[in-house]
């Protein structure tokens, strides 16, 4: 989630002012290692943010891949 959403909420809020899209993310419940994301706009905000979102994931995976190999 720190992917997402960066320090001080920089990255969830450059992909907010980049789709154009309302993203909240949800707390944490218990010890699930999941938070719900709701992403709320246009058509095509929502899918612009939801690109953005999935971009930072798979950068993700494939940074902490390379990591541990």
């Amino acid at each position: 989630v720190g992917c997402i959403i960066g320090k001080g909420g920089s990255k969830i809020n450059e992909i907010r002012q980049l789709s154009g899209s309302h993203i909240k993310i949800a707390d944490p419940h218990g010890d699930a290692n999941e938070r719900l994301v709701t992403i709320t706009g246009t058509p095509e905000s929502n899918q612009m943010a939801l690109y953005l979102l999935y971009s930072r994931l798979e950068s993700e995976k494939a940074r902490l891949g390379l990591r541990h190999n």
